[in-house]
């Protein structure tokens, strides 16, 4: 029999299982995908606390977009948004009816025809799909007539989200009889998402590790100057229960789904800052960290604490904010490194690397491997180190495997690394 906390579990899981985020990223995937002369489809939605457009998902030549914000009093989205009507923009580096700073961000990811179209949910305008294409007139209101239509199934599984929770708290507590609570709760499960009664046990598993954080081990691999193979830096990572059926990545990915992203980061980095006092306090210890955990006053507070010399890596789980630099400003000030992780891959772009300047630049695993036969990532990896050069940032290699990838590394110019080729990561026990 479900106990009331086990079907409050399962509603919580239910929801955070049909991820908003993921299903506006399909929908701009789709949208492009749908539409032979988009290069890019984007979703923005309308912000009550200023009445601001946010790109909320991006993809194709809009992928940039991502975050993007835009007044509504002045924008092309407001205006669709007034008049309830798509607009079509033929050649966006001449259209007045977009401001000089648009037109110059159309010009920066090469587009040149838009299509908007408003979503609109019971007559009151609540964001717009957006299509772009790098060619001028690429679209007719005959194209995107199909667009359109789609618009009102967009509004609507938008809204949904904000209705699910309500609905199926409603749905599995309604009953008066207990046994016909959970017999709802286990049908509710098994129709709409079949993955949720999987989803609701990962929460109970990481309820109880966050309710005894001390299960948490730490390995540190060494980060070592090729040329000599000596070691400079740990990387301190967080080890989890062997019992456990999820990698690392799986666990900070599950909190972060179930909103508890922070308490997880939070308990890994005291597990490794505990066990990195084996470690002399003048060898640097990096510790991962999300952006929105590094701005975490309390753990900025905890970092600034320790006796140690630190790095702090910002991992590319969740775009990059736009006042991360300044966030990062106390760390820093007081000493502690700041190393980009993944560089060349997912969020860590060459724009966030000019913003952040970081001491350190860990190029990411994807572009190492088969480095030493692939001519492409070794002109990626050469560009990489050329901007490290430029902002004095230290370049480290990540995933270092074979002794042709540490040769072509150190021919490239490339100082430092870490892999498995260099080191294992190793308890200190």
């Amino acid at each position: 029999m479900w106990r009331n906390g086990a079907m409050d579990q399962l509603v919580r899981a239910l929801t955070t299982s049909v991820d908003p985020a993921a299903l506006m990223v399909r929908v701009a995937e789709q949208a492009c995908a749908f539409m032979a002369n988009a290069d890019g489809a984007a979703i923005n939605l309308l912000r009550a606390s200023d009445n601001a457009f946010v790109t909320v998902s991006a993809s194709g030549v809009l992928a940039p977009a991502m975050g993007f914000v835009i007044s509504k009093d002045r924008s092309l989205q407001g205006i669709a948004a007034r008049e309830k009507r798509p607009l079509l923009v033929h050649e966006a580096s001449t259209d007045t009816r977009l401001s000089p700073s648009v037109r110059a961000l159309n010009k920066q990811w090469g587009t040149r025809s838009w299509a908007v179209i408003p979503l609109i949910n019971n007559g009151e305008a609540m964001g717009s799909l957006m299509l772009a294409a790098t060619v001028p007139g690429a679209f007719t209101a005959t194209d995107i007539d199909p667009m359109v239509a789609v618009s009102d199934f967009v509004s609507a599984l938008i809204v949904s989200q904000s209705e699910l929770s309500t609905l199926l708290t409603h749905a599995i507590t309604d009953g008066q009889d207990r046994a016909e609570r959970a017999f709802t709760a286990r049908f509710v499960a098994s129709v709409m998402v079949p993955e949720a009664v999987e989803a609701e046990g990962h929460q109970v598993r990481l309820d109880a590790l966050l309710a005894q954080p001390d299960v948490l081990r730490a390995a540190f691999q060494p980060i070592v100057h090729l040329a000599s193979c000596t070691t400079i830096a740990y990387e301190g990572l967080a080890r989890f229960p062997a019992s456990s059926e999820l990698t690392p990545a799986q666990w900070f990915s599950t909190a972060r789904r179930l909103g508890r992203g922070l308490d997880l980061e939070y308990a890994a980095l005291r597990a490794v800052l505990a066990a990195a006092r084996g470690i002399p306090s003048d060898c640097p210890v990096a510790v991962n960290l999300s952006p929105t955990a590094a701005m975490e006053a309390s753990i900025q507070d905890f970092l600034l604490a320790q006796d140690r010399s630190l790095i702090i890596e910002i991992t590319e789980h969740e775009p990059f904010p736009d006042d991360l630099t300044a966030g990062l400003m106390r760390l820093r000030e007081h000493g502690i490194g700041l190393a980009v992780d993944d560089a060349g891959a997912g969020y860590a772009s060459f724009t966030q690397l000019l913003r952040l300047r970081p001491d350190f630049i860990k190029i990411d695993g994807e572009l190492i491997a088969d480095i030493d036969n692939d001519p492409a990532k070794r002109a990626i990896a050469t560009a990489l180190t050329s901007l490290g050069t430029e902002m004095k940032a230290t370049m480290v290699a990540e995933a270092v495997e074979t002794a042709g990838q540490l040769q072509t590394l150190i021919h490239l110019g490339i100082e430092y690394g870490q892999g498995y080729h260099l080191g294992m990561p190793k308890s200190l026990d």
